[in-house]
């Protein structure tokens, strides 16, 4: 039986997370996983990712899972990463990825299938009045670089915003995309892939009035075949990302101009939505016996 040390959270939100048990909306994936683990000979061990000793409890590998306060303390989490991997203790996916993808520049290196980005040091006043003419939008999202959970997100509207509202956007480096008004119908599309195979896709539309696609109890989540076009725009991104990816999240929404654009690579600690689709665990542990060999 290989041993895998299924890396989860110390508090997620501001809750403290007892040992062993992940964040209420990971339960049921984790659940899924372990089952599937059992028929692959693959034990998973729920525990801290900050437990300094891991590499020497006799784990085969570690699989970064529900890390979700790792933005909290982002240099913590890369350095406990890097220290499991100079012991011995393969990490998944590497710590060379988290760093990649902790920071969203990465979208400048996906092509042409990306959501147009205005980068900025800080979100004031000018930069985000200079983005609204430069992405010719008429409304636009203000983000951090560094982020999870649409935490310190604004949405902005032409000529109908003022410094004020930028009080609860980002405090540090910031991105500003041009907002796209299909996400309120068409929502939002996430496709998964598990050790480069294709797994299952979650179609994410916001409650009528709303617009931010992932906050459960307000967002309807369905498994749903994505359209021809949505995949070919997310193995366009796919096939500028690092390559050997245990599992990757690629999240896009259709542009005004019809075409599906990529706002998002996770391959840090994507929510999974197995509760949707359980025959991707399988797909999951079937990536991770691989990698075991």
């Amino acid at each position: 039986m290989a041993r895998v040390a299924y890396l989860t959270a110390r508090s997620y939100r501001g809750t403290q997370l007892p040992p062993g048990t992940v964040p209420p909306l990971e339960e049921k994936s984790r659940e899924l996983i372990i089952a599937a683990g059992k028929a692959s000979s693959i034990d998973f061990d729920v525990v801290y990712w900050d437990e300094m000793d891991l590499p020497w409890r006799g784990y085969d590998l570690a699989v970064i899972r529900t890390c979700w306060d790792y933005h909290e303390r982002p240099e913590q989490f890369v350095t406990a990463l890097e220290s499991h991997e100079r012991a011995g203790l393969r990490v998944c996916n590497p710590s060379s990825v988290v760093k990649w993808n902790a920071r969203k520049t990465y979208l400048k290196e996906l092509g042409p299938s990306a959501i147009e980005t205005v980068w900025a040091e800080k979100a004031d006043a000018r930069t985000v009045a200079q983005a609204f003419d430069a992405l010719d939008a008429s409304e636009v999202v203000v983000k951090p670089q560094v982020g999870a959970g649409s935490i310190r997100t604004v949405r902005l509207k032409r000529n109908a915003w003022s410094e004020a509202d930028l009080i609860e956007g980002p405090l540090g480096a910031a991105m500003i995309q041009p907002y796209l008004r299909a996400i309120e119908t068409e929502g939002e599309r996430s496709l998964f892939w598990f050790g480069g195979e294709f797994s299952h896709a979650i179609r994410k539309v916001p409650q009528s009035g709303d617009w931010l696609a992932n906050v459960p109890g307000k967002t309807r989540f369905v498994a749903d075949a994505p359209p021809a076009a949505a995949t070919e725009a997310a193995e366009a991104a796919r096939a500028r990302a690092p390559k050997d990816l245990l599992y990757v999240r690629i999240d896009l929404v259709l542009g005004g101009d019809g075409a599906w654009r990529v706002i998002e690579i996770e391959a840090i600690e994507p929510y999974l939505f197995l509760d949707f689709a359980p025959e991707g665990a399988e797909v999951f542990v079937g990536a991770i016996a691989r990698v075991l060999g």
